[in-house]
């Protein structure tokens, strides 16, 4: 355990001046809150560093013991913009590389241009309970890593593999090459009932530009209503022309 007294000491810049881009960019992530941060410790990515208060680490030291931990007084580390928010711990992670497409489970969400954190979390954190393994996510999308996208998932990124496509639509045909069945939700003539559908073994599931705040509860609950047949998030567009439309 390290005391820290300033917060310009360079050993804890990456949770004070490094912008979430950058920290991607270089393969690492930061997980904020009790639950998320010891989901992620149990799970197989490293842990760099954790910062937190000396209440936090005196709280929690039989399970940070061998880890490297920097502390500070609660009111130095509250001049941190939003640290009240994380209940008074933040920690740094390594991350994995991301997976090739062959290494991918069998049931995919892919993400098309989905730029919102919260709904990329809160999407996440709902298809776990639906048993989807996997995460594509294009160019255009919010990173699942970025740190406001790991807490609203609840965690639920680090259970999961998670691939980036820089062109959807190639990525799409290359599973369907593979005998994955790419689905989207679309209210249009023709399209097969969402309450009917059976899923197949191997299939992946667009979900496009959501319009509404869904790191509430009640965008949980519409989240789960859109797989049961509710079409409350204007998802899954037929943007690329290769998927099948089911009615809801």
């Amino acid at each position: 355990m390290i005391e820290i007294t300033n917060l310009d000491d360079k050993r804890i810049k990456e949770f004070i001046s490094i912008k979430d881009k950058n920290l991607i960019a270089e393969d690492l992530f930061i997980a904020e809150t009790h639950k998320v941060i010891h989901k992620a410790i149990n799970s197989r990515y490293e842990v760099l560093k954790v910062l937190c208060t000396k209440e936090y680490y005196s709280q929690n030291i039989n399970k940070l013991k061998d880890l490297n931990v920097y502390v500070a007084e609660k009111k130095l580390l509250e001049s941190i913009v939003g640290f009240n928010l994380h209940h008074g711990v933040m920690a740094l992670f390594q991350n994995e590389p991301l997976k090739s497409l062959n290494e991918l489970g069998d049931k995919i969400m892919i993400f098309n241009g989905v730029t919102s954190p919260e709904n990329v979390g809160t999407i996440t954190r709902a298809s776990a309970a639906f048993n989807f393994d996997s995460i594509i996510y294009d160019y255009k999308s919010a990173s699942p890593f970025l740190r406001r996208c790991v807490r609203v998932s609840m965690g639920n990124i680090f259970n999961v593999k998670v691939h980036k496509s820089n062109y959807l639509p190639d990525t799409i045909k290359k599973l369907q090459e593979n005998g994955y069945k790419v689905i989207a939700t679309a209210n249009e003539e023709g399209a097969e009932s969402i309450i009917k559908y059976k899923y197949p073994s191997k299939v992946a599931r667009i979900i496009g530009p959501v319009g509404l705040a869904a790191g509430s509860a009640f965008g949980i609950i519409v989240v789960m209503w859109a797989w049961f047949g509710v079409n409350l998030l204007s998802i899954g567009l037929h943007s690329y022309g290769f998927t099948t439309g089911l009615a809801t």
